[in-house]
């Protein structure tokens, strides 16, 4: 029970803003971050909302399809997030579609809900984007942290 809640909780940190930090290994950085509303880290996510966040990366190969994975740590501990239909990355890429040819600057929209019940934690969310071989083409961390509606 404890890990579904948990799960729940992480769900929207995967999308954040203009304060992105690479991840480990060397995998391939994004040109730029943006995630709406904010503007220094940790980002906030707030319940009830969705964050849309704005990727832009160039591929250093071609890529075929390209799915996303976010893994989110909190509290000492690091779990996967499924992202159901919005980890198929090419049907949220702008301008372009997939495949994409080496070389190709592309823009990717990320949208994810914060629901109401998720827990308000302070947590890191690292967005993976893979090829069709499981290979990183671009992979960035954010810090942000779950808040209630100013009102």
């Amino acid at each position: 029970m404890f890990r579904v809640l948990f799960l729940i909780a992480l769900v929207p940190a995967f999308a954040y803003g203009n304060v992105s930090r690479a991840c480990s290994g060397g995998r391939p950085q994004p040109t730029n971050v943006v995630i709406e509303g904010c503007t220094a880290p940790p980002c906030n996510l707030v319940r009830g909302q969705d964050v849309i966040g704005i990727i832009d990366f160039t591929t250093d190969r071609a890529v075929t399809s390209m799915t996303t994975i976010a893994t989110a740590t909190a509290l000492g501990v690091t779990t996967n997030y499924p992202l159901g239909s919005n980890a198929i990355t090419c049907n949220f890429l702008q301008g372009s579609s997939c495949p994409l040819s080496a070389n190709e600057d592309v823009t990717y929209r990320l949208t994810m809900p914060i629901l109401s019940i998720y827990p308000l934690v302070s947590l890191s969310i690292e967005i993976d984007l893979v090829d069709q071989d499981n290979n990183s083409v671009s992979c960035f961390v954010v810090d942000a942290q779950v808040v209630t509606a100013n009102k």
